[in-house]
């Protein structure tokens, strides 16, 4: 492999299983092979006072909530406590399903310079891999109709579920006729399906409601040349071959321990990559250096044969009480053990 091969091309081959010379490197620092793109801008919605987070007493009231409160541009009402975090949904928009109508008419509208603007910033040019956002479905249904109910509807609801879901692929397919063909490698979808142990959703389920509407988006995806990137915390092994056959080509797991990466290399690192730190929950957090270094020198042995693995960085280390010192002595041994001597092999 030469070793003038760019970190968009390295990817790229990681991605499709085509001989790369290495794992892909996603850290915050000089090793990441990766640039962010946006992927859609809207047109501003009608104003509203309680766009922003406040001690709103009208939502506060409504809600029952104590904390600083916000509604975002679908209806949906956020509470937090000391503005540390992204909140959580406390009050969706779609409280009975009569409201749905409502709900779809706040339906954002997509700038028309956006595309534009993606092409101005000339991303076939860029040297690096370049991933923008992408929907998420799940996570749409729970915050409108809150996650007691959204589990609920999938089974007493299930053609409202799917009305649901049918309404976010639309438009996400409206938003995949701005990004194409404007320089973007990937998306980056994202639906947090797993508990510790299991799925919220039996694998019935998600087949016959989830499955159809992520396999439409993401051929729509692959057929204007883009790859599917996974982005789900928690346990869901019974979903991955699922996912795989609609299509993603790279599952983000953070905790890719639970599984463990072993098993992830093993019965699926010929079909699939993963984008995974050093587990976060199992090793990160420890604080120990010389678990850390081991457990990270054991996944590049672990993905060596397939080359299906970008190692990454959890992108905020102080939300889940881990040194970035930590996080670095892991980066070094992978990089140490994986980078390119001159004449491009390991």
């Amino acid at each position: 492999m030469s070793d003038k091969m760019t970190p968009r091309e390295i990817i790229r081959r990681v991605v499709a299983h085509r001989d790369a010379p290495r794992i892909g490197w996603n850290f915050h620092g000089e090793h990441n092979d990766f640039m962010g793109a946006p992927g859609r801008a809207y047109l501003p919605p009608p104003p509203d006072p309680y766009s922003r987070w406040g001690n709103h007493e009208e939502l506060q009231k409504l809600t029952g909530f104590s904390g600083e409160v916000y509604r975002d541009r679908f209806g949906n009402i956020y509470g937090r406590y000391g503005g540390k975090t992204k909140g959580e949904c406390i009050r969706g928009a779609i409280v009975e399903w009569d409201d749905f109508e409502e709900y779809k008419k706040r339906m954002p509208k997509i700038d028309p310079g956006c595309r534009d603007r993606l092409l101005s910033m000339n991303l076939q040019a860029c040297d690096k891999y370049v991933i923008t956002g992408g929907a998420s479905l799940f996570s749409a249904l729970r915050d409108a109709r809150l996650m007691a109910n959204a589990l609920a509807d999938v089974l007493l609801e299930p053609e409202m579920v799917t009305a649901f879901l049918d309404c976010i692929v639309e438009h996400e397919l409206e938003v995949l006729d701005t990004i194409a063909g404007t320089g973007i490698d990937a998306a980056m979808f994202g639906d947090d399906w797993g508990t510790q142990t299991s799925t919220f959703i039996s694998p019935e389920a998600f087949r016959e409601l989830f499955f159809p509407r992520y396999k439409r988006i993401f051929d729509a995806y692959h057929e204007r040349g883009m790859a599917i990137f996974m982005h789900s915390c928690g346990y869901i092994y019974n979903f991955i071959s699922m996912f795989i056959e609609a299509g993603v080509d790279v599952f983000q797991f953070d905790q890719p321990d639970a599984y463990p990466a072993e098993r992830l290399s093993e019965e699926f690192g010929d079909r699939a990559v993963f984008h995974s730190p050093v587990d976060i929950q199992k090793v990160l957090p420890t604080g120990d250096l010389e678990l850390i270094g081991r457990r990270a020198a054991e996944m590049c042995e672990i993905f060596d044969k397939n080359k299906a693995w970008i190692a990454k960085d959890y992108p905020t280390y102080h939300d889940i009480g881990v040194d970035p010192a930590w996080a670095k002595h892991a980066e070094t041994v992978i990089v140490e053990r994986t980078k390119l001597s001159p004449d491009g092999k390991i």
